[in-house]
């Protein structure tokens, strides 16, 4: 009888125990998912580290979520995350992209609501930093992610504010003009152009073949500020001082150069398709990789669409040729970064991943994963793609100046992209010259010069 009023009370015990330890667990998850105050954060943070470390130490395949917004690139990234599984075989990475016109606001839900994917695609300056202030992206620095220390002050600044590191430099892009080899050729074109007056005799030489000379419109006022206005305008002024100037109030729109820039864009009018008032960014891409343009204003990163869209397309590039020299700077995007989910249930092995990425070898994988896009650690190896080497050779001798008005113009409407693909749209409607066009930038951009 003793015995089993003993096993009786055992029992109720380690019922009681049990029942306890179930309750602090539930506590700790409901809290950590409510997130509402400082202890909940800090109970959370114990709970995650504790199931990190146990997960570790028991060997625990663990599987972190990542996204962006380059869906085109999801077969390259997901290669790329095999080569770190390979060297990091209990952390599996698996990306899941959004689309880009989706990306800002999906990403946006799912930080307030707590379903953000362990790592996440950043965009840099202004848009990058909008998403870290939210206080929901993980703070970098040298010691969480050593390799950091690799990286040129002018990179990591891309994805960083008042100092704090918001994510990792994954990819840059060059910006320039495509070119079809084979239209090149039966035209009889030998050698790209180095200066406006080169590249307009050769568009009216193509378009005098029967070829369209270029694949272009201003339907669009993203493409027409990164691709088209800001890699003119790159080659128009041949140095980062007057980007410097302008952003200091130091000067405006209506500046000889911006002038000078929309008159080489009206000049070059003539030469895109019929009706391009509305033609976009889709119908110029498809345009060329068909074969029916000679030229596309784009940049690096087209070339995993194209080449996997057209393997028989003859690619070639040049930088957006100066106005009567060789030009000295080429336009450029500090493209993708890559930050993580403060709230990841894994943040050693998020931070196990960025530091790979940072790292020479993380470096070459993206940039020989996915084409075009150029590690900004200085000590990653080239890429191996030809074509890639050509547009990554584009920024030799030259500067590589960031494409206009993302650093800043940002912070009002219409912010600058907004303006210019206006007031390129208006130049064709309104039949405006170039000055005109000019005066109409600078009244819509006046908010920024007050």
């Amino acid at each position: 009888m003793k015995k089993q009023i003993s096993l009786i009370l055992a029992i109720a015990l380690l019922l009681t125990l049990l029942s306890g330890c179930s309750g602090k667990t539930q506590t700790a998850e409901t809290t950590a998912a409510a997130g509402t105050t400082a202890a909940a954060e800090t109970t959370a943070a114990a709970d995650t580290t504790a199931g990190t470390t146990a997960a570790a130490a028991s060997g625990e395949k663990v599987t972190l979520k990542f996204t962006g917004w380059r869906t085109e690139d999801q077969d390259a990234i997901n290669k790329m995350n095999e080569k770190f599984t390979a060297e990091n075989p209990n952390i599996e990475v698996v990306y899941e992209p959004v689309a880009a016109t989706e990306y800002d606001t999906y990403l946006q839900t799912a930080l307030a609501n707590g379903t953000a994917a362990d790592l996440i695609m950043m965009r840099s300056f202004s848009g990058g930093k909008t998403v870290y202030s939210g206080g929901k992206i993980t703070t970098l620095t040298t010691d969480s992610v050593p390799n950091l220390k690799n990286y040129p002050d002018s990179a990591v600044s891309a994805w960083a504010s008042d100092g704090k590191s918001f994510a990792v430099p994954v990819g840059m892009t060059v910006e320039g003009v495509h070119y079809n080899k084979d239209i090149f050729d039966k035209c009889g074109i030998t050698k790209t152009p180095d200066t406006v007056k080169e590249l307009l005799d050769d568009c009216k030489l193509i378009k005098d073949k029967g070829y369209l000379p270029i694949a272009g419109g201003v339907a669009e006022p993203w493409y027409v500020s990164e691709e088209i206005t800001s890699s003119i305008l790159m080659a128009t002024i041949g140095s980062s001082q007057w980007v410097k100037d302008l952003y200091a109030k130091k000067l405006d729109f209506t500046d000889a150069k911006y002038v000078q820039m929309l008159q080489t864009l009206q000049d070059l009018e003539q030469y895109y398709p019929e009706f391009y008032d509305g033609v976009g960014y889709e119908d110029c891409q498809q345009l060329f990789v068909t074969g029916q343009a000679a030229m596309y204003m784009s940049g690096s990163f087209e070339l995993t669409y194209l080449t996997t869209t057209n393997p028989d397309l003859k690619l070639g590039c040049f930088a957006f040729p100066g106005q009567d020299a060789a030009p000295t700077a080429v336009n450029f995007t500090a493209a993708v970064g890559v930050g993580g989910y403060s709230g990841t249930k894994y943040p050693e092995q998020v931070l196990t991943y960025l530091n790979w990425l940072a790292s020479d070898e993380g470096g070459g994988a993206y940039a020989n994963g996915v084409l075009g896009f150029f590690s900004p650690n200085p000590t990653a190896p080239a890429p191996e793609s030809e074509i890639a080497q050509q547009w990554s050779a584009l920024r030799d001798g030259r500067e590589a100046i960031h494409l206009m008005g993302y650093e800043t113009m940002t912070e009002s409407a219409p912010d600058y992209s907004t303006a210019i693909g206006d007031t390129a749209l208006k130049m064709v409607t309104e039949k405006w010259t170039a000055a005109q066009a000019a005066d109409y930038m600078q009244q819509q951009m006046s908010w920024f010069f007050k």
